[in-house]
């Protein structure tokens, strides 16, 4: 694990992550892999450990870390187990409340963040990649909103507490007419989880669909900022993340290939000495090196506020899950027949990192994204 580009609390913070990880975790993810249930138990370990409220400011109890802390934090618990790290999806909340919130809504809203699970609804049956296409309707009571629509494939939709919702004033009229709202669920009417998604990978992380049926949301309750401009910062944070667990993944795939290879013999030497292989795992190795340092670097941008924060992050996101989809690809491979079985965990690797490519914006949004941006930059 190289740390080189990372400071002395910030590898300490990657080395207590991991210790926890191999330790705790393992129990979580089998159950988790087998059962396909949410594991509402491991919920309260994260909250002992601290993990959920590392980006909550330290006025609030928080750790008050950035985005390369969450980087550091999703690499190593994705080593172990992706469908574990899918708890710490509520940072979308946490970032917005962070950056955009009045002191009100974070002296508020920061405790509930920092016990329990949160969510973005943003994405819609007719609006995943096109966001600003969102029909979740808000109307203006005077002092209060309601909300009316429906939400589809969001992250810890059906166990989340706390829920940021992104609806418009205006169908069709574009991110000028979002509206961004926080919702304490548990003491909010009408909204509903509809249905809880089963995906290729992640098994028993949370994503459902939700629907909103006259919610009254008060007006101190809507952030005040421009809503699509938080959705784009809360990316800029997100997909370093997400480059992070790309690499914990492809990191943990090259160790089993490592292991296997080594250990078994084919026409009388172990398998690695034959050059299709190691040759394979150097490439490996060196492509899962690159996104790595990519994700670190896209998150110290976003540290710093930086000018290319949003282009380097989706170039991160998009760089790291494709590499991490290749490096399990080929960990199957390297595995031959073995790799196809679940005694080996390198097929659920494979299929975990499947999604990411999708989730969070995808690859191909990211393409347009940078393609759009170096055009920009040319003029």
């Amino acid at each position: 694990m190289t740390m080189t580009v990372l400071n002395q609390d910030q590898t300490d913070l990657a080395r207590t992550v991991a210790e926890i990880a191999r330790a705790e975790l393992g129990p979580y993810a089998q159950r988790m892999e087998e059962t396909g249930e949410f594991a509402h138990d491991l919920v309260e370990r994260f909250v002992e450990w601290g993990w959920l409220d590392l980006l909550v400011p330290e006025e609030y109890g928080g750790d008050g870390a950035g985005a390369t802390e969450w980087v550091v934090m999703t690499e190593q618990l994705s080593r172990v187990s992706l469908a574990t790290c899918s708890l710490l999806e509520g940072y979308g909340p946490i970032v917005m409340l962070r950056l955009f919130g009045t002191p009100d809504q974070q002296k508020r809203f920061f405790p509930v963040l920092r016990n329990g699970m949160g969510c973005f609804a943003g994405t819609e049956p007719g609006a995943g990649s096109d966001i600003a296409a969102i029909t979740t309707r808000a109307v203006d009571k005077g002092g209060y909103w309601v909300l009316n629509g429906a939400k589809q494939y969001i992250t810890n939709g059906g166990v989340a507490d706390f829920i940021a919702v992104l609806a418009t004033v205006e169908p069709g009229a574009g991110p000028s007419a979002h509206r961004l709202f926080f919702l304490d669920r548990r003491t909010t009417a009408g909204v509903e989880t509809t249905r809880e998604e089963q995906m290729i990978g992640i098994r028993g992380g949370s994503v459902a669909g939700l629907t909103f049926t006259d919610v009254e949301v008060p007006a101190e309750d809507m952030l005040q900022a421009e809503a699509f401009k938080a959705v784009q910062v809360m990316m800029d944070y997100g997909r370093p993340s997400t480059a992070g667990m790309a690499v914990g993944v492809a990191s943990a795939a090259i160790d089993c290939a490592l292991d296997y290879t080594l250990e078994r013999e084919a026409f009388g030497r172990p398998v690695y000495d034959f050059q299709g292989v190691s040759f394979m795992i150097a490439d490996m190795a060196t492509q899962t090196e690159a996104a790595r340092l990519l994700g670190y670097r896209a998150a110290a941008e976003v540290d710093a506020g930086g000018p290319r924060a949003n282009e380097l992050s989706s170039m991160a996101k998009t760089f790291a899950t494709d590499v991490a989809m290749k490096v399990t690809t080929d960990a199957v491979q390297c595995l031959g027949g073995a790799g196809l079985m679940k005694d080996y965990p390198v097929e659920r690797m494979m299929r975990d990192v499947k999604a990411l490519q999708i989730l969070g914006g995808t690859n191909q949004i990211q393409r347009l994204i940078l393609s759009r941006a170096l055009k920009k930059a040319r003029r």
